[in-house]
């Protein structure tokens, strides 16, 4: 059946898109491609006047008439006190859950340590493991006939490595609700999805700096022989991971340490780089030697550590997610009168690639 109207959209359309292992929007997205949603309510090459894409979840908003941001935005009351948009509340939840875990500038997040993202079912993941030290073995060469190709090995994680709980609710009264503009509430869900955001790097960089049980943890360069970080120092890092074939783009480390090494001569001195002098007249932090600089927060493993991670983007951790476990919850508890904005996420991350994370310490 075409969805013609906003009434004939369904609560069964969140359970629908977590089977599929989507989301919502995504789902919606889908439908208009292949024509279960009329053109009348979302057209699939709708773009706004920059020309950039409008999604459907955008256009069926616009569609109910709410205006989410800017000076004339409305309040939760254009969701809550029509049946027909109350359906939409729960992924505008979503949306701006994900959309304020992405918004971190300079800060480590988990797109830094994380390269796939898998969905199962269940709570307990064993990943693949690349056997350790195969680099120079698969180098391509002569085979005599009859003789062996070289093998690349990956055998399954000895320990399974289970997912856990994210999530938190946001508590407001139901007249609190319909009376927070949308631009405020959004403010608030922000900040319950930072926090979130916080717990799952902290969990992550714990992954790759100790590893996820399987004596995986990340192999450390020699230490340098100084109390500060040098060029030289960040140079035998680097070249450390490329004799084990990986290429290193994220470098991480606590406050005192990054500091160090945005204070090196080349971004300082009278005579520093194009990228250096940015720094200076900006604070855009450049890059160092090709790696980013992203800031490990206070109270994370890397915290008076005295040591660099160094990631491989390409090769890092494996983030699990239970399928269907993504929950964005909007209900109204008759007896109390409040109404519970629940968001959780179960999930866990495993590390297939011991030398996609290295170390270097100093004294």
């Amino acid at each position: 059946m075409t969805i013609k109207k906003l009434n004939q959209l369904e609560a069964g359309l969140y359970q629908d898109a977590a089977r599929k292992g989507m989301t919502l929007s995504q789902m919606l997205n889908e439908m208009a491609r292949k024509g279960d949603i009329d053109e009348s309510l979302v057209r699939p090459d709708a773009r706004n006047s920059a020309g950039e894409p409008v999604d459907a979840f955008k256009q069926l908003l616009a569609q109910a008439g709410i205006r989410a941001k800017g000076e004339f935005a409305q309040t939760g009351d254009a969701f809550v006190s029509d049946p027909s948009n109350r359906l939409l509340f729960p992924e505008y939840v979503a949306r701006e859950y994900r959309d304020a875990e992405r918004d971190a500038v300079n800060v480590l997040q988990t797109t830094d340590l994380v390269s796939t993202r898998v969905g199962i079912d269940g709570t307990a993941y064993r990943t693949g493991v690349v056997a350790s030290g195969q680099e120079k073995d698969l180098e391509f060469g002569r085979v005599a006939e009859l003789g062996e190709m070289p093998v690349y090995t990956i055998t399954l994680a000895d320990k399974a490595v289970n997912a856990l709980k994210y999530g938190g609710v946001l508590r407001m009264s139901y007249e609190a609700v319909r009376r927070t503009r949308l631009p405020i509430l959004s403010r608030y869900i922000a900040k319950m999805s930072r926090a979130q955001a916080r717990r799952k790097v902290k969990q992550a960089l714990n992954v790759a700096l100790n590893g996820d049980g399987n004596n995986n943890p990340a192999p450390a360069s020699a230490a340098a022989a100084g109390a500060t970080f040098t060029l030289q120092d960040i140079i035998a890092l680097q070249m450390d991971g490329l004799v084990q074939g990986v290429q290193f783009g994220v470098i991480t480390a606590d406050t005192a340490d990054l500091a160090a090494l945005l204070t090196l001569d080349i971004f300082t001195s009278a005579g520093a780089t194009a990228a250096g002098a940015d720094f200076r007249d900006t604070g855009a932090w450049p890059n160092l030697l090709g790696m980013r600089p992203r800031l490990a927060m206070a109270d994370s493993v890397l915290q008076g550590s005295r040591k660099l991670l160094a990631i491989d983007q390409a090769n890092g951790l494996e983030e699990f997610y239970e399928n269907g476990s993504e929950i964005v919850e909007s209900e109204k508890l008759i007896t109390s009168q409040f109404e519970n904005i629940a968001i959780s996420e179960v999930l866990g991350y495993a590390k297939p690639d011991t030398q996609a994370f290295r170390t270097k310490a100093h004294a």
